[in-house]
């Protein structure tokens, strides 16, 4: 017989090493920004490497604020032909040029991997392509079978970026889809089986390799995996994010 002991009010999340994620297959980065910046960093899935912190993110409370290419999180998860990343995001910028426009989730600007085609299109984001209510999700690739070219496939779905909302990007080798699951839309894109055009920089939160992209951004979580989960998988992580994140105060 143990002893159970209840400390009203009280919140040991800053405590938190691992979290029973409700779709764990390919999760290589968990995080949920409400434990101040460097408790933060640590990954919460299972067998993850903590995120490194670069310059000052501020923290909010339940979420921080990043600036692009100042202050940030460098993940070691690297780019992958299929990936999901799904983020909790707003931004309290303007969007009026790149330089004030941010890069939620990006490896943009980090240049090919070895192997692939040299290109500065290379890699995958999450971010405001100079808009308040469009978030853009690219996921360069081969444009035809003979990969001499390549494309950042960058498509948008509509998505209100003075407040909360939950977004996906899923990309695999035929197809990218982006999902807006605070407003229950998606759009998708098919493609005739063509290869990405991978990227040499592991993923960062709340910014690009970019200097052009240095617009703030707010994020209160951030789940990558490294193939394309499908629609029920989505559905059911989504859910589990939102209810965490609607303890600490923030609906999406």
């Amino acid at each position: 017989m143990g002893t159970n002991i209840l400390v009203p009010g009280a919140d040991f999340s800053a405590s938190a090493v691992g979290f029973n994620a409700a779709v764990e297959s390919g999760l290589k980065g968990l995080w949920f920004f409400n434990r101040g910046v460097r408790a933060s960093a640590r990954n919460l899935a299972l067998g993850g490497v903590d995120a490194e912190v670069f310059g000052t993110p501020s923290d909010q409370g339940a979420f921080l604020r990043f600036k692009g290419g100042q202050s940030f999180f460098q993940t070691e998860i690297e780019d992958t032909e299929g990936f999901t990343h799904i983020a909790a995001v707003k931004s309290p910028d303007t969007m009026a040029d790149q330089a004030h426009s941010p890069m939620f989730v990006s490896n943009f600007g980090s240049g090919s991997k070895a192997g692939y085609l040299a290109s500065g299109l290379a890699g995958a984001s999450i971010y405001s392509n100079v808009s308040t209510t469009l978030a853009t999700m690219s996921a360069s690739r081969y444009t035809d079978g003979t990969n001499t070219a390549a494309t950042s496939a960058g498509t948008s779905i509509a998505t209100t970026l003075s407040s909360w909302s939950l977004v996906a990007s899923r990309v695999r080798t035929d197809r990218a889809q982006r999902d807006n699951l605070t407003a229950a839309t998606a759009a998708a894109a098919n493609f005739v089986s063509q290869a990405r055009v991978l990227a040499a920089g592991d993923f960062r939160i709340g910014s690009s390799y970019s200097l052009s992209w240095q617009g703030e951004c707010d994020i209160a979580a951030v789940a990558m995996y490294d193939r394309y989960i499908d629609d029920a998988e989505l559905a059911t992580i989504g859910v589990q994010m939102r209810n965490v994140l609607a303890h600490l105060g923030i609906t999406v």
